[in-house]
């Protein structure tokens, strides 16, 4: 089984006070208990009133601890992929459709993902969709963007499930946020000391510009 977990930095906005850029990462593993391990290490370092924290959240993580989190995932045997969306070449008939560019965005995360098409895949995605409606939609997109792939690799019916959890009962879903906000921040803030971090494990970054 081939576990992907799918997060995004950024937003969708298209304000003066909006983004620059919007990041969608991913964290490939066999084996989500060892990120969970490291959570829980990093969680004992930290005070009483800080321990019982319910998720790790790169946005609301001190520097000190966001640099641990990332070079102690650096060292699991993990790969990470991500897109990095520059907002001004969207289309402005797509501008105000965020649901619909949020799925096209995130179908090009699986095109670039070092898919394992003879394994089993579950794609964990942070369950923010709140019509049913909605996530079929997505669920559809993504399982048309996989097949695609694994079919031009020979594989006909590859197994993919998708299932979308709170970030708070999957680790796997807080480190593909620490990943999405290490590279985010090197492209909107031009703070490279997270991305450099995680780097040696990115095995593909795509720019849309």
């Amino acid at each position: 089984m081939i576990y992907v977990f799918i997060d995004e930095s950024g937003d969708l906005g298209f304000k003066e006070t909006s983004s620059r850029y919007y990041v969608i990462a991913s964290v490939e593993t066999k084996d989500e208990s060892k990120i969970r391990d490291v959570f829980k290490k990093i969680r004992k370092k930290l005070g009483k009133k800080k321990r019982d924290i319910p998720e790790f959240k790169f946005s609301k993580t001190n520097r000190k601890i966001k640099l641990l989190i990332l070079s102690k995932l650096s060292e699991l045997d993990l790969s990470f992929s991500a897109v990095v969306l520059r907002k001004e070449s969207v289309y402005p008939h797509l501008r105000n459709k965020q649901q619909i560019l949020h799925n096209y965005i995130t179908g090009f995360i699986v095109e670039v993902l070092p898919l394992h098409c003879r394994s089993k895949i579950q794609v964990v995605v942070d369950k923010f969709l709140s019509k049913e409606s909605d996530v079929e939609n997505f669920n559809r997109y993504l399982e048309y963007k996989i097949g695609k792939v694994c079919n031009n690799l020979g594989i006909i019916e590859p197994s993919i499930t998708i299932s979308h959890e709170s970030s708070q009962r999957r680790p796997g879903l807080q480190a593909a946020d620490f990943v999405a906000g290490a590279i985010f921040n090197r492209y909107e803030r031009n703070v490279d000391d997270y991305y450099n971090l995680i780097k040696p494990k990115i095995k593909i970054l795509k720019e849309r510009f």
